[in-house]
């Protein structure tokens, strides 16, 4: 029997980023992947950051990890358990 130790959610919507979550309560190391922003945000922006920066890139996957820790009732079983979640964007990572 093969057990699975690494696994890849594609969309870090809510339903997307709840997956992650239990996948990483059942000791599952997670890639969380979202689509590419089309431009950064303003506030990104205002700090001279670009489109080719990996936050931006990764800012749909990462957000959607920060707001894990913020949902009531929380997914994450421990709060700990979300570094088990690595994010990432389609482009970039897919080969995760």
């Amino acid at each position: 029997m093969k057990q699975i130790n690494r696994a890849a959610v594609l969309g870090s919507g809510v339903m997307g980023a709840t997956i992650a979550a239990h996948l990483a309560n059942a000791g599952i190391d997670v890639v969380l992947l979202d689509i590419v922003p089309q431009e950064p945000a303003e506030t990104e922006s205002a700090q001279g950051v670009t489109l080719e920066s990996r936050q931006v890139r990764n800012r749909l996957a990462a957000n959607a990890l920060q707001g894990l820790l913020k949902m009531k009732p929380a997914p994450l079983y421990l709060k700990e358990y979300a570094a088990r979640i690595d994010v990432g964007n389609m482009e970039d990572d897919m080969d995760q």
